[in-house]
């Protein structure tokens, strides 16, 4: 089974089309959460997923749209993003968004947006955290997103790769937490596009990156009257 992760895709309908379309085709397609807030095209973005049968859990910044849940603690660009995106949305889409479940299990894998800790807000960037999920799942694997940043923790390993090599597979026996990385908004210091391929019949995920075009993101992100640091970051993938 060869199953595509994506996460943080954060309405950026441009970075999303390039991920599928190097992607090609897989039996599943997992979405660890965030798919609006910050960028130009929440609407388009969801209905993508939809069209292509997206399995999606919540992120932090989907509930906020959603509900307006946890606005507090976002900072005065991200609120006001999440605030635009709705108006932007139908209730219908609205609707989806708070539908969405915090978490999720499929094929011995437990889907989140930040741990099993805490599904919405922790950000897992060790191996102790990355074990404390484990150590909740009932699945072999967890998938999560949030940081911004591909990285894989295996369980008992004795070197942890934490940030990872691209188009390298990796075994993720005994047990692993990954990471795919951010479509939309990556945080890594590499402007591309994330995602990771999983092949479940052999055992192994691959990250991966694809360009796209910034520039017509960028123009979106101000053409709507978004804060202008969801634009100027792009270019630096910070």
């Amino acid at each position: 089974m060869r199953v595509g992760v994506i996460s943080d895709v954060h309405a950026n309908l441009v970075a999303l089309e390039a991920v599928l379309g190097d992607m090609g085709p897989v039996d599943a397609l997992w979405v660890c959460g965030d798919t609006v807030g910050y960028g130009p095209d929440p609407s388009d973005v969801l209905a993508l997923l939809v069209e292509r049968k997206a399995t999606i859990v919540a992120g932090n910044h989907d509930r906020a749209v959603a509900l307006g849940e946890d606005l507090d603690l976002f900072n005065p660009p991200a609120a006001a993003a999440a605030t635009m995106h709705q108006r932007w949305l139908s209730a219908a889409e609205r609707d989806m968004l708070a539908a969405l479940p915090r978490t999720l299990e499929t094929s011995d894998v437990t889907l989140c947006h930040g741990s099993l800790r805490d599904p919405l807000w922790e950000y897992v960037t060790n191996p102790r955290s990355a074990a404390a999920s484990l150590a909740l799942a009932k699945t072999s694997h967890c998938c999560a997103g949030h940081t911004h940043v591909p990285s894989l923790f295996r369980a008992d390993a004795r070197t942890q790769p934490g940030r990872v090599r691209f188009e390298t597979p990796y075994p993720l026996a005994p047990r692993a937490f990954l990471n795919p990385g951010s479509v939309g908004q990556p945080r890594d210091g590499d402007p591309r596009s994330a995602y990771a391929l999983l092949d479940l019949a052999v055992g192994t995920v691959t990250f991966h990156r694809s360009s796209y075009r910034i520039a017509e993101t960028q123009q979106r992100i101000r053409e709507r009257g978004l804060p202008a640091i969801f634009a100027d970051r792009l270019d630096f993938g910070l």
